[in-house]
């Protein structure tokens, strides 16, 4: 142009401001000040284009020279500065992160309108100043300042960073008050669909998108992010299916954000469909594109097995255009697929190329590098490259922390924890579980405890992953109180319910077990088939009948029974609550039948008086090749043990370490001791003793010996087997008790009177799904009472004659003047008769072996009453059914 007018120059400078580079711009505005030959002819700036220049510098945030361009301003009086100007100013001030230089002109503003006021909430907001922001916009409410859409969206995204989803859906109703709702503005609809998905309501994220007559890609990137944000992968797979047929394209922001939504799937397949469309868009030439694509290979294979993808990884590596911007991602991202691997080759090449790039020293970089040898297994060459940092930072003491931990270094882990600490080092989520998982495998309590009060103080008490850990560590170390206490920290959705199981289950604290099964319903807890299986276990009692049954209900409705694990689980509930029957029916109804099914579906067999089919099952499982344990062949000497098959007992146990890689244990060898005492082969059996048994000193052997005695009537060996009982342990009570009646029998009644006693003992019956308890020192109600003396009148009319013959088995009970009904037993037994609907079994659980005077009685008993009567006592199953009981008179 041969003549260049200020308004030439406004333009050009505003093109750039707006389009940018803003820094074009600042040189056109210095190019100006200096064009023409004298002073006169020079040009000079009007208000228009300083707010020009202002904004250029608050894009680029140059301070400095905004501040110049404010000096000049100033300086040419207060009549100069418009309400145009002022507005550029505080943008300037605030784009530049001097919040109170911004504030300060605009309180000197007179009457600031909707542009400043919009300036002054826009700069908080940018700032990380929401609740201010918040604050301006109250203030622009209550003074009737007009609201223009880039307001509302500043609001609504401060709303979004702070969550505050109530004071957002206030904000939203405003907006439909105002006219900007139902798709009257996309880019605020867009906004109002981030803060939805932010605030994790997605009903309003869908309800907002839902209403748009016209959708834009930002519309459904906002859409697929919001879902993929709060974990929905699969509604985001499914929108971005629906995207691509109705759109069909996408850009790089939709890719990233689906390949995310793949990796968190280990979805390979549908990975593999979205890089061949990379490669036909030629999205393969964006860098963020093919991390993300690289990313998701990687997590792919560390979940699955993808043994043909592995290489993969590198292939997509060696087609990657760098640059300097992404090169520290991308080796970040490898050396994590070599440790996925365990790729040390690879990894120190890698390493090699790290140096060579000169971004050895990126903190990331670095952290990738000690997880890449420590997954490798070289904890030594992690410690050499964490050694060479200079001032290590969170991330890198995490790695080298979570690393030793990963190698067993526990005791080094925590050393180096307490050096972070002393360094000044706040330490994050994976520093702290680390730690609590080296206090777990070091079993040191205290310090896990000093590690909680650390995190109460550091405000971690609410972290998911922590809270898990920690319930872990007071799970593992015997504190399942505490660990239940942490429970209130999160929502029962982010619980992990499977540790919070085990360590009730450890506890034994079975009602416990019980109320977690009832918040896994309400809030549709994930569970593990192993915590299906000990839901089922804490189950395994007469009483618990109903309870069980509810549970296989609940797990049957959500297809957690499909699995082995849960089918064991179930055999040994049904087995332990007295329902062979239906142990037998879930056995056979198993598609899949693994070694411990066997097992368990054998043992219940044996405890429950069916040897000889035990047999049975014990051969069809060798025939299907599974695998055999000791707990097989445990049940299965017993089982010998009940048929009097010595030989084959004895025959097994020789061949057991050969045949199964089994060593014979102290109870392998009581089983045996079992049959020779049940068949009367009272010289074999001392010479098995002597010769074979290894340790003698273990009490199983002894206690085996003595019930054995028991059940045959041999008081010199009942005499024998408490003497060593008493040897190992003389504060034994029940030895000191049974040994005091053998001694009356022997007419030694001094020695007898020095013996000591045992406590009350108790028995306990479940009905409607109450469980009632009595206690052999505590008197029953009168209704119980009566019901007892009509069943006796009834025996007696009947011709029963007691049982006087049964003083071995008598010991744990207390003394009893009658037909032998005062028992425990008995009482609970008479309560069930009374409360239960006709023909309905009695289920009993006694605390102590039943007495042979009880038991004759209930062998009586179930000629007449019409019922199965099942009695579990410490020693075996009791299922009296026409006169007779399951376990043969041998218990």
């Amino acid at each position: 142009m041969p003549e260049r007018t200020l308004i030439s120059w406004t333009i050009l400078m505003s093109g750039y401001a707006k389009h940018g580079p803003s820094t074009e711009a600042l040189a056109l505005f210095k190019e100006m000040l200096s064009s023409g030959d004298n002073h006169k002819t020079r040009l000079r700036p009007d208000s228009y284009v300083y707010a020009v220049v202002l904004r250029s510098c608050g894009e680029m945030r140059e301070l400095g020279f905004g501040k110049g361009v404010h000096g000049q301003v100033l300086k040419k009086g207060e009549a100069f500065l418009d309400g145009f100007l002022e507005n550029s100013l505080v943008n300037m001030y605030s784009s530049c992160g001097q919040l109170e230089d911004a504030v300060l002109i605009f309180d000197g503003i007179e009457k600031p309108g909707l542009v400043a006021w919009s300036s002054m909430l826009s700069a908080y907001v940018k700032n990380g100043f929401e609740k201010e922001g918040l604050s301006v916009f109250l203030d622009m409410v209550c003074k009737g300042i007009k609201l223009d859409a880039f307001v509302f969206s500043m609001v609504i995204k401060a709303c979004s960073n702070l969550e505050e989803l109530n004071l957002g859906i206030q904000v939203h109703g405003l907006m439909v008050k105002k006219g900007f709702g139902k798709g009257s503005c996309l880019f605020l609809d867009n906004s109002l669909m981030d803060f939805y998905a932010k605030c994790k309501d997605l009903k309003g994220l869908r309800k907002v998108f839902d209403q748009l007559h016209e959708k834009d890609l930002v519309s459904w990137n906002t859409l697929i992010m919001g879902y993929v944000h709060n974990f929905y992968y699969f509604e985001a797979l499914r929108n971005f299916r629906v995207l691509m047929h109705d759109i069909c394209y996408c850009d790089d922001f939709t890719i990233t954000s689906i390949l995310k939504a793949i990796s968190s799937l280990h979805d390979m397949g549908y990975g593999r469909q979205v890089h061949g469309y990379i490669v036909r868009t030629g999205l393969a030439s964006n860098s963020y594109v093919m991390c993300s694509l690289l990313d998701m290979y990687i997590e792919c294979i560390e979940h699955e097995s993808w043994e043909q993808w592995e290489k993969v990884p590198l292939k997509v590596y060696a087609g990657l255009e760098r640059g300097e911007a992404n090169e520290c991602i991308i080796i970040a991202s490898m050396l994590k697929w070599c440790s996925l691997l365990s790729n040390l080759d690879a990894g120190k090449v890698f390493h090699s190329l790290a140096n060579k790039l000169a971004v050895d020293s990126d903190p990331y970089v670095i952290s990738s590098l000690i997880d890449m040898y420590s997954k490798c297994g070289v904890p030594e060459a992690a410690l050499r490259v964490f050694e060479r940092v200079e001032n290590p930072g969170t991330v890198t003491w995490s790695a080298l922390i979570s690393g030793l931990s990963w190698n067993g270094w526990f005791v080094e882990a925590l050393t180096c924890f307490n050096k972070m600490q002393l360094n000044g080092i706040e330490a994050n989520e994976f520093t702290l579980t680390s730690v609590i998982l080296a206090c777990v495998a070091l079993g040191d309590l205290r310090k896990g405890r000093e590690l909680h009060c650390k995190i109460l103080k550091t405000c971690y008490e609410s972290n998911v992953s922590i809270v898990n850990m920690l319930i872990n560590l007071y799970s593992e170390l015997s504190d399942h109180q505490q660990a239940l206490k942490l429970c209130s920290l999160v929502s029962d959705a982010e619980i992990s319910w499977n540790l919070l199981i085990q360590a009730s289950l450890k506890a034994n604290d079975y009602e416990m077990i019980h109320k977690l099964l009832g918040r896994i319903q309400s809030c549709f807890g994930y569970l593990e088939p192993i915590s299906v299986c000990d839901i089922f276990r804490s189950c395994s009692s007469p009483v618990l009948l109903n309870m069980g049954m509810q549970a296989q209900a609940y797990m049957t409705k959500r297809g957690l029974l499909s699995h082995p694990t849960s089918g064991n689980g179930l055999i040994q509930m049904y087995s332990g609550c007295g329902q062979i029957a239906e142990a037998d029916l879930v056995f056979e109804s198993m598609p899949e039948k693994s070694s411990p099914c066997w097992t368990s579906i054998i043992s219940a067999k044996v405890e429950h008086g069916h040897p000889s089919e035990a047999l049975t099952l014990f051969n069809k499982m060798r025939r299907r090749n599974k695998l055999v344990d000791s707990s097989t062949l445990k049940s299965i000497l017993k089982a010998c043990s009940q048929m009097g098959r010595v030989d084959e007992a004895r025959s097994l146990l020789m061949s057991m370490e050969v045949v199964y890689g089994v060593k014979p244990s102290e109870e392998h060898y009581s089983c045996v001791i079992e049959a020779f005492t049940r068949a009367g082969m009272l010289e074999e059996l001392e010479n098995f003793i002597n010769e074979v048994v290894v340790d003698k000193n273990d009490t199983k052997i002894w206690n085996t010996l003595l019930s054995s005695a028991r059940v045959i009537g041999n008081m010199d060996m009942a005499k024998f087997a408490l003497e060593k009982l008493l040897e190992i342990d003389p504060n034994d009570c029940f030895a000191n008790l049974m040994l005091g009646k053998v001694l009356v029998m022997f007419g030694k009644w001094k020695d007898a009177s020095k013996m000591k006693t045992l406590g009350p003992n108790s028995s306990c019956i479940e009905v409607q799904n109450k469980i009632f308890e009595f206690v052999s020192d505590q008197k029953p109600s009168e209704e119980v009472l009566h019901k007892l003396g009509e069943i006796e009148r009834e025996m007696e009319e009947l011709g029963y004659v007691e049982d006087r013959n049964h003083l071995l088995h008598d010991a744990e009970e207390e003394e009893y003047d009658g037909a032998g009904l005062g028992h425990t037993e008995m009482k609970a037994i008479a309560f069930g008769l009374l409360s239960l609907p006709h023909r309905t079994p009695v289920r009993v659980i006694k605390s102590v072996r039943m007495c042979g005077t009880c038991h004759h009685a209930c062998k009586f008993m179930s000629t007449f009453v019409d019922r199965e009567l099942v009695v579990k006592d410490n020693c075996t199953f009791h299922h009296f059914r026409d006169g007779k009981c399951s376990c043969r008179d041998s218990w």
